[in-house]
């Protein structure tokens, strides 16, 4: 099975415990903690699968408008955090090329130094 489908259908599982528990009555507590139990399976799913996904809410959570609410709330975050790293990765890139640049400079000035100490230049 897919990991994101099995993680989709987890977040819908955790979801239909809120729906039974919030039937019988007098478990708030525990319709608390399966809500935000089902809402963390929402945010691993767009974590693992966001780009997968993009956007669009998968199928399996599209049903329940508070699963599907979460899932659009927290994609962009996602979004922003793979823009993040993208920025991240291009500085390091930059600045390994700029440490290899000046590594250059300073071994072309010491060969050259060194040849016009003894006049190979």
């Amino acid at each position: 099975m897919n990991r994101a489908f099995e993680t989709a259908l987890a977040a819908r599982f955790l979801w239909m415990d809120v729906v039974c528990l919030n039937g019988i009555g007098g478990f708030d507590k525990e319709v608390e903690v399966a809500v935000q139990a089902a809402y963390a399976a929402v945010r691993h799913l767009v974590l693992d699968a966001g780009q997968h996904y993009g956007a669009n809410v998968p199928l399996l959570l599209r049903d329940v408008p508070e699963l599907a609410a979460q899932y659009a709330q927290v994609y962009p975050e996602y979004e922003l955090r793979e823009l993040d790293y993208e920025l991240e990765r291009k500085q390091y890139m930059q600045d390994i090329a700029d440490t290899y640049a000046e590594i250059d400079r300073e071994l072309i000035d010491f060969w050259k130094s060194d040849c016009l100490d003894n006049d190979l230049l």
